[in-house]
């Protein structure tokens, strides 16, 4: 999966490692033909994408390759939410090092999944 958590932009090498998983799990050939030739083109062509509208399109092409892209995705967007309330608190009581907490994105995932596994009655509002 590498650094496929980052949600502003896809690498050429992203792309790349996606292709070879999805031969190795045998699901490149399950996808329809101008999928694959979609994801080969922008392999080789696009070293970044930066846009919007075409991350989300990759990321729906990815996901069919790493099903699980999806729950990690929005694991790290809570657990980003959940990091920013717990920095913003540590910072009102002091603690200046809680800034780097943001950085950390083991940190991040670890809440956000946290939070996914916790039953819906006593999740926190977010």
């Amino acid at each position: 999966m590498g650094s496929s958590l980052n949600l502003t932009y896809i690498t050429r090498q992203e792309l790349k490692t996606a292709i070879k998983v999805a031969y190795r799990k045998g699901v490149w050939f399950k996808l329809e033909p101008q999928k694959r030739l979609i994801l080969e083109l922008a392999a080789r062509i696009l070293k970044i994408i930066k846009s919007s509208i075409l991350i989300q399109i990759f990321n729906e092409l990815l996901d069919l390759i790493h099903p699980t892209r999806k729950l990690l995705r929005e694991a790290y967007k809570i657990g980003y939410k959940i990091i920013r309330k717990k920095v913003k608190q540590a910072l009102m009581l002091g603690n200046k090092n809680a800034i780097k907490w943001l950085k950390n994105k083991k940190l991040i995932l670890a809440y956000g999944l946290s939070y996914l596994n916790t039953p819906p009655y006593y999740r926190i509002e977010l």
